[in-house]
C-alpha cells in the first residue's frame, strides 16, 4: 500500500511539472532606501512602525517585502522588489514611495539600524545607520 501511495505521488509530481523552457517573467532587486523615519520609543513586544521611503527606477519594479538581516542586535535593512521582466515600462525615479517596517523587539538594549542607501563610486554599500534603545 505504502509503495502505491508513494508512486502515485511521484506520478501526480511529475505530471504537475512543466517541462517548457520558459523563462521567467520576473526577478527580484533590491533598491535602495532615500530616507527613513525612526521612531523614538519603543517596548519590548510592542510593534513599532519605522517609515522607509524610496524610489523605483521604473513602472516594471513592484514592492516585494524588506530585505532584513538580523545578528544580534544588529538590523541590516534594504527594499526588495520584484522587477517585471517586461519592454514597455515607464520611467518613474521622481516618485517617492513609502512602506512601513513592523519592528516588534523581543529584548530590551540598543538596536542597531542599517539601511541600504546605494553603493558609491568604488561599489562599498553605504548605510542610514541610527541606534534605537528598547528600554521598557
Amino acid at each position: 500500500m505504502k509503495k502505491t501511495i508513494l508512486l502515485f505521488s511521484i506520478a501526480v509530481l511529475l505530471a504537475s511539472c512543466s517541462l517548457s523552457n520558459d523563462q521567467p517573467n520576473f526577478e527580484y532587486k533590491l533598491l535602495p532606501v532615500t530616507s527613513v523615519v525612526v521612531p523614538t520609543q519603543y517596548a519590548v513586544d510592542s510593534i513599532t512602525n519605522i517609515t522607509l521611503k524610496y524610489k523605483r527606477p521604473s513602472s516594471c519594479y513592484y514592492f516585494n517585502n524588506f530585505y532584513y538581516k538580523v545578528e544580534g542586535y544588529e538590523r541590516t535593512v534594504a527594499i526588495e522588489t520584484m522587477k517585471s521582466l517586461q519592454n514597455d515600462c515607464t520611467a518613474d525615479n521622481e516618485t517617492l514611495y513609502e512602506v512601513n517596517l513592523k519592528f516588534k523587539p523581543s529584548f530590551e538594549g540598543v538596536y542597531h539600524f542599517k539601511f541600504w542607501t546605494g553603493t558609491n563610486s568604488s561599489g562599498v554599500d553605504e548605510f542610514l545607520e541610527y541606534d534605537v534603545d528598547v528600554n521598557h
